[in-house]
């Protein structure tokens, strides 16, 4: 069985989050230092299951749904992290079970139609992308919005061409759009927008891993 050295886990977790502080946002260091970051969070094996027992059949989906977001956060926010206050993973896993999880299980629950606001990131991440690019979550929303091949243009709800994945995504995704915003402005009924979207996350999900491993 393997012996982990936490607290060196830990340091090398801090040193991470400290890199990625002193660079720009933006910068090639930055990104690199944010993606080893999120590596090591998940190599860790750290990462807590908040509720475990609860909501038996949405529990994965929930749960996806909170990391996702976390780990969005961490991209995002890295400022956030205080290293004189907490090591790494009691930072994340206080976000993960007092906010993300929360919000994700009012927003699957609270909706009969889950709607993953983004891929989960286990459904992603093999492999990791290069040290000198964007973290995971920038990457999806970077092939997404380019849409090189227009693969994710086409996707349409059946007579709506405008309502197609990437601009579905655009408008939930970067511009954090609620449903019914979008329902109005595309003219269409929330749950066939959801249903159109989850579905297509499903479908795309080989389309989106090829041109982020490309």
């Amino acid at each position: 069985m393997e012996i982990v050295d936490y607290e060196e886990q830990d340091e090398r977790l801090k040193a991470w989050a400290i890199e990625a502080q002193t660079h720009p946002r933006g910068s090639q260091e930055r990104q690199r230092a944010i993606t080893q970051l999120v590596q090591e969070i998940f190599n860790s094996r750290r990462l807590s299951r908040p509720c475990r027992g609860q909501f038996t059949e949405s529990y994965d989906e929930i749960y996806g749904v909170a990391v996702q977001k976390l780990m969005f956060h961490v991209c995002q926010r890295i400022e956030s992290y205080k290293p004189e206050s907490a090591p790494v993973m009691r930072w994340v896993n206080f976000l993960l079970e007092r906010e993300f999880f929360p919000k994700a299980v009012a927003e699957v629950m609270g909706n009969k139609k889950v709607q993953p606001e983004v891929f989960f990131y286990e459904d992603t991440q093999t492999p990791l992308p290069p040290e000198s690019s964007p973290c995971l979550s920038e990457l999806v929303r970077q092939v997404i919005e380019e849409d090189a091949e227009g693969i994710f243009t086409a996707k349409c709800i059946r007579g709506h061409s405008q309502a197609n994945f990437r601009a579905i995504f655009k408008r939930r995704i970067m511009e954090r759009q609620s449903w019914e915003q979008i329902s109005t402005e595309l003219g269409i009924k929330v749950s066939t927008l959801s249903d159109f979207y989850q579905r297509s996350l499903r479908q795309l999900a080989s389309e989106i891993k090829r041109n982020i491993q490309s």
